[in-house]
C-alpha cells in the first residue's frame, strides 16, 4: 500500500466502491460510503472493509485509524436486510455472517488503535462494528441497538465484542429486548468511550487522534495485545502473562527515548522500536 500525499483519497487505487479511504500524515480515515442505505453492511462493503483494514494493519506508517459512516444520520444500520432476505441456503448465510466475524477479528488484532466516530444510528451489525473498535466517540444524536430479535434473527456474531464491554445482564437486555438506547446510556454501559454534542464530534475525534499518533506505536500495539489477551485469563494467569509483556516493553528503544526525553524536558520522538 502506497503512502499518498496528506489528505489524498486513495480509494481509486484500491478500487473501492463502498468506502472512502483517506490518509492524512499517519492517520487513516475509513468511511462507509452508503448513505442512501444508512451505511448498511452488504457483502461488497464487508469485503472492502476487510481488505482495507488488513492493508492498514500491515502499514507501519499508519499510527491511528478512524472508522466512520458517511454523513451524520448513520454510522451503520447493520446488515443489508434486502441482501439477507435473498440468502437462500446455509452456505450463503454462513459466508455472509462469517465476513462480519472476520472483520471484527482483523480490527481486534490490528496493532493500531481504531477509533469509531459514531453519529446517528449504530444498529445491529453497525453497533457490533463500533463496539469492536478500541474507542467509541459518540455524538449526542447517536442511537445504539440490537433490533434483530424483532425480525426473527439474533446478534450472534456481534455479541462477542458487546458482551465483553457491557456484561451479560446488559447484553441480555439489549439482545432479547431489542430496544434502542441513546448515546448516554451506551456510555453508562461501557459501550461508548465518550459522548459529545454532534457539533463537537469531529473536534473530539481530532483531539484524541492527535494524542494517540504521538505515542509509541510499538507500545500501543503491545498494550492492546496485553489488555485483550489478559481479559480472558484468570487472575494469576494474567499476572504471569503481563509480567512477560512489560519486560518486552521495557526492552524497547522507545522506552529509552521516552525516559531520555522526560529527563531532558523535550518531546519524545518514538520510532516504534
Amino acid at each position: 500500500m502506497t503512502n499518498p500525499a496528506p489528505g489524498h483519497k486513495i480509494e481509486d487505487a484500491m478500487q473501492l466502491e463502498n468506502l472512502v479511504l483517506q490518509r492524512d500524515d499517519s492517520v487513516a480515515t475509513v468511511t462507509i460510503n452508503r448513505p442512501e442505505a444508512r451505511n448498511a453492511l452488504n457483502t461488497p462493503t464487508l469485503a472492502e472493509l476487510r481488505r482495507v483494514f488488513t492493508e492498514l494493519s500491515g502499514d507501519g506508517s499508519v499510527r491511528v485509524v478512524v472508522l466512520r459512516g458517511a454523513g451524520d444520520v448513520a454510522f451503520s444500520a447493520g446488515a443489508d436486510l434486502k441482501e439477507v432476505a435473498r440468502l437462500s441456503d446455509l452456505p450463503s448465510r454462513r459466508r455472509y455472517f462469517s465476513a462480519v466475524a472476520e472483520l471484527l477479528e482483523i480490527i481486534h488484532r490490528m496493532p493500531q488503535p481504531v477509533v469509531a466516530r459514531v453519529a446517528g444510528f449504530a444498529l445491529a451489525g453497525g453497533m457490533g462494528l463500533a463496539a469492536g473498535c478500541d474507542f467509541v466517540l459518540a455524538a449526542d444524536n447517536a442511537e445504539f441497538g440490537l433490533p434483530e430479535i424483532r425480525l426473527g434473527l439474533f446478534p450472534m456474531v456481534v455479541m462477542a465484542p458487546i458482551l465483553r464491554l457491557c456484561g451479560p445482564r446488559a447484553a441480555v437486555e439489549l439482545a432479547l429486548g431489542g430496544d434502542r438506547i441513546d448515546a448516554r446510556r451506551a456510555y453508562e454501559l461501557g459501550i461508548a468511550t465518550k459522548v459529545v454534542a454532534l457539533a463537537e464530534l469531529d473536534a473530539e475525534v481530532a483531539q484524541l487522534v492527535a494524542k494517540l499518533k504521538n505515542f509509541s506505536p510499538l507500545v500501543m500495539a503491545l498494550g492492546k495485545q496485553a489488555i485483550y489477551g489478559s481479559a480472558s485469563m484468570d487472575y494469576l494467569g494474567a499476572l504471569g502473562y503481563l509480567k512477560e509483556m512489560v519486560a518486552l516493553v521495557a526492552s524497547s528503544e522507545d522506552l529509552a527515548e521516552g525516559v531520555n526525553a522526560f529527563l531532558s524536558k523535550r518531546t519524545p520522538e518514538f520510532k516504534g522500536r
